[in-house]
């Protein structure tokens, strides 16, 4: 079931304590889900097919003044995003990455993976965006990124959280290798 993203940005701002950008917005919710508005490149990506993820999406692609969208969307939902954009770009934070590597915002993506709708989007700037490997400061020294042996260190050990098993996951920052 869907929610409206800005009480989602709302509830992640207020849980985690951080501001949020939203890198993307969606076009329409749940069943009328048509795709998503990029703020950073300013171009509607409007969906079609998706057949559940297992085939590639169709899209058309374009800016949100070109009346294809109008005729696209439908009107009242047309609306609505414009409506959406000027409010974001008027009301919202400006994205800077030193705030998100500083842990001081954090960037949000629209999506849907069921469909395959804007899965590619996030994955092209979560590899922007991931810093890269840097040298790790350790007891027993530096180790360099580029070494060739392999190692990392547990940030988060997590357990029971399903109480039908014994189950124990680590999660494991990789360091070189």
């Amino acid at each position: 079931q869907s929610r409206d993203p800005f009480e989602l940005m709302e509830e992640i701002e207020n849980v985690l304590g951080i501001r949020s950008y939203p890198m993307n917005w969606p076009i329409g919710t749940e069943g009328n889900f048509k795709g998503v508005y990029d703020r950073s490149t300013r171009q509607i990506e409007a969906f079609r097919g998706g057949n559940h993820g297992r085939s590639k999406v169709d899209a058309t692609i374009g800016s949100p003044e070109d009346p294809k969208f109008q005729e696209l969307l439908g009107g009242p939902l047309y609306q609505q995003l414009r409506e959406e954009i000027e409010l974001l770009d008027g009301a919202g934070d400006e994205f800077r990455m030193e705030e998100v590597l500083d842990g001081e915002l954090t960037p949000i993506f629209f999506g849907s993976a069921m469909t395959n709708f804007g899965v590619r989007t996030f994955l092209e700037n979560f590899l922007r965006m991931a810093p890269s490997p840097s040298n790790r400061t350790t007891s027993q020294g530096t180790v360099s990124a580029e070494s060739p042996s392999f190692s990392g260190f547990v940030f988060k050990i997590q357990a029971n959280m399903n109480p039908a098993h014994r189950d124990r996951i680590a999660f494991i920052r990789i360091c070189s290798g």
